[in-house]
């Protein structure tokens, strides 16, 4: 790995995880859902709407957002098995509820996914 990429994974891992505000309060700019071989699946709980989620692959070749309500691909190339692997993550209710609930955390009622 050169040495960007270490200079990149090092910032994301340490730096690039949570906000604390002038209050007090903290909340985590990127939570992992899980991975899938090689892809990460993440929640940025303080997005914009509509609510939707982020997958990366290790290798930075798979950069894409799918809806929270329906796994439909807002954005993004990624190969048919991949998209499939996702599609079969998401299916599960138990990561959907998860994934509702990371959404929600940080968002006032109007921008919450029911």
């Amino acid at each position: 790995m050169d040495i960007e990429n270490r200079f990149k994974n090092y910032l994301e891992k340490y730096l690039n995880r949570t906000v604390i505000t002038p209050d007090g309060e903290f909340y985590f700019i990127k939570e992992l859902v899980g991975r899938i071989r090689n892809l990460k699946i993440e929640i940025y709980p303080n997005d914009h709407n509509p609510p939707h989620f982020h997958v990366k692959s290790s290798d930075n070749s798979i950069n894409a957002v799918f809806r929270l309500d329906n796994c439909q691909l807002i954005k993004g190339d990624l190969k048919s098995k991949d998209r499939k692997r996702i599609e079969k993550f998401f299916e599960d209710e138990t990561t959907k509820d998860l994934m509702k609930e990371m959404w929600n955390k940080s968002k006032t009622d109007d921008r919450k996914l029911n």
